[in-house]
Order: structure tokens, then sequence, then C-alpha cells
């Protein structure tokens, strides 16, 4: 399947090709260990930025063995051997090599005693006259052609508040940004010093901005403005801009581009990634998945994931373009746990006919949650304000949302955050979310009301941590109860005792979201004890009328 979650073409541009004459063939290399590393968890700042490290402590997160690069020594065995390093990730211990023989070296490097695992992940084929295209192009703030898409997820109010994203970074991983330094849909970012640098995993040192318009469109969602025409969901924030694609092919590899991606976003100090990006069906169809392995386990990329939200990321991946297909499921890291898989509506809130079914293979919701992805407004490479459709689009939309959401919550009370209960707002405040449906998951999220859920919640952060089984909110007459990430699946039983110590209300809990209606209780604290049968918890409420 094409790897971007996007369903109009609008446009071809034809650009010269960088690249290798012959056939390259890739690998994933892990390694069996970290030892003797010259890095220490005692001096992160050797392997990771300070708004990195500061992103950490802001979530209460601590530097663990996966944050710890790729012992160089063991890089150094394999590149001696006159092989090409092409990538690397810390996250799950290996190195991306590519050589021009399929065989004869790689079984050299299956002997190192420091190696684990090689796993072959595709192959490239280029000729020196090889063209690469560019699959896609599709109030006191005028929102122009952009208005639909920002009215249905309420984020006007926030916005007129003043959080624009300012101070927030967002990495945007995607196959090129083609034309973002010359367009003037991206004046501003680009005058107001917002677009921080590029990063080219696929071809080190290769230009971005020469070839896929995908990205560039993308990012123009977020983050574009043309007075009067169009503005982004989030117009002051700063950006990243990542190249993990491969355009013409889909291969296995371009799985361990995204692991590198994000690991790259995350030693910046991002605090949102957008990936509009998927993985199901490869060229070489004996490396495809199959639904089974939807279950965030299995992909690379759908644990790197989860990992970068363990981290303190918010992330956002486009759900999948194949709701009317063969396939039509998420795909990867659409299934990771703790992200937000974006499917994508129209502007009247109806699915699209494209956006891909949940749930999970292990069967957790997915899509988490939904955007405008049917006609969604955007700055063509050309400059003008255009439009397209795909999930490749709504998730851009959520992404800039929950940028200035997030500015917000930062803005709104002192360190640490918890991301659980950031993501648990958003949830909450959707238009499914008591009753989610396999194509559009727990619905469309009102940013507004998010807002007000979050700062609820937060009146429980003194008791809730992220190793705490739930967090509750109390507001009008209902108990908001939401499971961490780590208690998802399991059955937690609930028992409410009045200030007299009788108990008043008894349930098992299976849904990871939940309500209780507080309507019948008379006025006064009463105490919430769950329990999944290894540990309890204990909160007080007060209802007040």
């Amino acid at each position: 399947m094409k790897k971007f979650y996007l369903f109009l073409i609008v446009s071809l541009l034809m650009s010269g090709f960088s690249g290798f004459a012959g056939t390259n063939y890739y690998f994933f290399v892990q390694f069996k260990n970290k030892n003797n590393t010259p890095y220490s968890l005692s001096n992160p700042s050797a392997y990771l930025s300070a708004r990195a490290i500061a992103r950490r402590a802001d979530f209460g997160i601590s530097c663990d063995s996966t944050d710890l690069p790729v012992n160089p020594a063991y890089i150094n065995q394999i590149s001696t051997l006159g092989i090409t390093v092409h990538s690397k990730s810390k996250w799950m211990n290996g190195i991306t090599v590519r050589l021009t023989d399929d065989s004869s070296m790689i079984s050299m490097v299956r002997m190192l005693s420091t190696v684990k695992k090689v796993q072959y992940t595709g192959k490239i084929v280029t000729t020196s006259n090889v063209k690469r295209g560019v699959k896609f192009q599709a109030d006191s703030l005028n929102y122009g052609s952009a208005v639909t898409q920002v009215n249905q997820l309420n984020i006007k109010s926030i916005h007129n508040e003043g959080y624009m994203g300012q101070g927030m970074l967002v990495g945007v991983m995607d196959a090129g940004f083609s034309n973002v330094n010359i367009n003037p849909g991206f004046d501003s970012l680009r005058l107001q010093g917002r677009l921080l640098g590029t990063k080219d995993i696929y071809l080190s040192g290769n230009n971005v901005y020469a070839e896929d318009a995908h990205g560039a469109n993308v990012l123009s969602i977020i983050t574009g403005n043309l007075p009067g025409k169009f503005l982004g969901m989030a117009p002051k924030a700063s950006f990243w801009l990542i190249r993990t694609e491969f355009a013409p092919t889909e291969n296995l590899f371009e799985t361990d581009f995204w692991v590198s991606g994000i690991e790259f976003a995350d030693s910046v100090g991002v605090d949102v990634v957008n990936s509009s990006l998927g993985y199901t069906q490869f060229d070489d169809v004996s490396m495809n998945y199959t639904y089974a392995d939807m279950n965030g386990q299995v992909s690379r990329a759908s644990k790197a994931a989860t990992m970068a939200a363990n981290k303190g990321i918010v992330v956002c991946n486009s759900a999948g373009n194949d709701g009317a297909k063969t396939w039509h499921y998420i795909g990867a890291p659409a299934d990771a746990n703790g992200i937000f898989a974006v499917g994508a509506v129209t502007g009247t809130g109806i699915a699209s006919s494209f956006t891909s079914f949940g749930p999970t293979s292990d069967n957790r919701v997915k899509p988490d949650v939904c955007a405008m992805g049917t006609a969604t407004a955007l700055i063509n490479t050309s400059g003008l304000a255009s439009a397209g459709n795909g999930t490749s689009y709504s998730s851009p939309v959520m992404t800039g949302a929950l940028t200035c959401l997030l500015q917000k919550y930062k803005n709104s009370r002192p360190a640490p955050y918890n991301l659980a209960t950031f993501r648990n707002a958003v949830i909450m405040s959707s238009s499914l979310y008591q009753n989610p449906t396999a194509q559009l998951g727990y619905g469309i999220p009102d940013i507004d009301k998010a807002a007000k859920i979050l700062l609820s919640l937060e009146g429980f952060s003194n008791h809730v941590s992220n190793s705490d089984i739930c967090q509750i909110s109390y507001a009008e007459n209902m108990l908001n109860i939401a499971k961490n990430n780590a208690f998802f699946g399991e059955t937690v039983r609930l028992v409410i005792y009045d200030a007299l110590g009788r108990q008043v209300h008894s349930a098992l809990l299976t849904d990871n979201i939940q309500q209780i209606s507080c309507e019948d209780f008379t006025r006064g604290v009463y105490v919430v004890m769950l329990s999944n049968g290894r540990e309890t918890q204990t909160h007080k409420f007060l209802k007040a009328n």
C-alpha cells in the first residue's frame, strides 16, 4: 500500500533524483547489549539536547538505558568490514546498514559475537537518470479557508487566549518538504526563526526542500500563514523537518528510518510529532504485516512510537486510508499504545469514506481521535490556498490543535506534567468517547472542553502518577475515570464511600475510560477506592450541590 496516508493527488512535480546507482540492499542489525559504552546515564547532555532533558524533567521522567546511544565500538566492528552504516537506533539498540551485495558481507556481520539479530529490510534499484515525483499536492483571527477544520475542533477559544504554539517545538516526519524554503505560505515561519532545522534520515546531507511536496502540505496545515486566506492550527510553533521516506518504493527499512527519525526528534527536544505515514504491505510481499501484527508490539516503528510517548512526546500518526480497501485496518505505527492515531471525517463530522478501521488486533480502540480529512484546507507548493483529502491531512490538523492545548496545559500549572492525563482529557472531550466505533474511535475532540477537563483532572495531580491505576475528576455530577496506559485492559474494582464510611456505589470497570453519575448522591465529601488486585488507590471529591 502507499506509505502516505493521502487520498487525492492534485498534481505531480518532477525534480532531480539524488541517490546511488545500482542496487542497494538494507539490513537491520540488532546488538545484544550496550556493555562498556562510553556514555553514561549520569551525563545525558552527551547525547540529549538541553531541551530534551528539560522535557523529561517536566514530566518527571528519568533517562534510562534506552537513551544511551548504540555502543560505538560495536558499530565500528561493522564499518571496518567495509559496510556502510546508514542510520542508528538507540531505542532498538541497532543500526541499518547498506550494501551492494545481499549475502556475502552480511554473513560476516551475523558471525559477530556482539550481534543478536540481522533482518533483511528491502532494496532500492536506482539509475542516474531516475526522477523522483512529488506524489501529492493536492474572528479576530482570519483563518480563511481553514475555518471549517478550526471550528470542528473548537480551538478558537484557546487561540483567543493567546495559545498559538509559542515556545512549542514540533517535529514533522515525512518524505520531503518541497519549496518550504521559498513558499510565501511559510514566510512567517522563516522570518520569525521558527524553522529550527532539517534532518534527512534516508539520504544524509540531501536537500529536503527540493523533493516531495507531501510534507510541505502537511506542514502548512499546522503552521501555514497567508494573511486573510489561510491560517494553520498552531501558527506560532517552531519546527524540525525530518525526512524518513524514500517515496518511490515501500520497504521495511523505512520503518527503521522512521525509528531513527523519531529518536532524532526526541534528541532535539520536540514536544509533539506529526507522522502522516504508515506501513502495512511492502514491495517484497514476504515482509508484509498481517492484521494480527497490528498490536503495537511487532513493528519497530510502533514500539518506538510508544517509547516516544513514554518519554513525554505527544505523537500524532495518521490512521490510514484503507477503510474501503482489502486491508481495511489501521497500519503501523498507528497501532502503538499511548499515541494519537488520527482518523478522518468530513466537514460535517461524518466518517471519510477512506479512513481506516480499528480496533487493534489486541482489541484497543483505534483510531483514538478524528479530525477533518476530506477537503482539508492547506497551502500548496505554489503558495496558494488549496485542499486535499486523506488521513495524511487529518493528522496535522490534530497535531496543531494538540500543540496549542499542550502549551496551555504547561502554562496553567508547574511541572511535573502527566502525558496520560493530557491524553485522557482529549479523549474524554471527544464526541464518541462513551461509545467509540471501529471507524471513528472516540470521535472528534472539543479542544476547549479538553482544556477544562484537563484542569479538573489536574485537581488530583498530587495523588496521581504515571504508575497509578487511574486518573479521576469530578465535574457536573459526573465522576470521570481514566485508566493510565499501563493498566489498559485490566478490570478495576471501584467502591465509593461517604464521609461516614458507608458504601454508596461499587462497580467493576472494564473500559479504559468510564463515567459514573453522582446525581443521586447527597452533598458532601466522598472517598473513591480503586483496586486491580495488586494495587489500591484512594481519592476524595466534594459534591457541592
